[in-house]
């Protein structure tokens, strides 16, 4: 099962940053991708990743059924981080500006 746009074209799969690696029984980019997921809808905590040894979370069937924090090594947030994602947001903002005056402009001069 695919998800698909309005002209039922498959949308592509979304690319996680490589600083996320998954952590846990048989995971892979989907499974850590749904694990963030549900620890973002079911938890008020800051995700931050498993704080347990990474042998015993391996070794633990269980893991799966704590959706607390994500399935993935613990993550650090860096100021650098947090100025290149500052700056793409910018420019993303920048963009839409751009592309609303430009739609306005067009609108009106038909």
């Amino acid at each position: 099962m695919n998800a698909c746009d309005i002209a039922e074209e498959v949308i592509k799969n979304m690319e996680l940053p490589k600083s996320l690696e998954g952590l846990g029984p048989g995971w892979n980019d989907e499974t850590l991708l749904q694990s963030i997921a549900s620890s973002l809808h079911l938890s008020n905590s800051p995700i931050t990743g498993q704080t347990t040894a990474p042998s015993t979370v391996e070794k633990n069937p269980a893991v799966w059924l704590n959706t607390d924090q994500p399935l993935m090594k613990p993550l650090v947030v860096s100021d650098e981080d947090i100025r290149k994602q500052e700056e793409r947001v910018r420019q993303a903002r920048k963009r839409l500006e751009e592309a609303i005056a430009g739609k306005y402009l067009h609108t009106n001069n038909h």
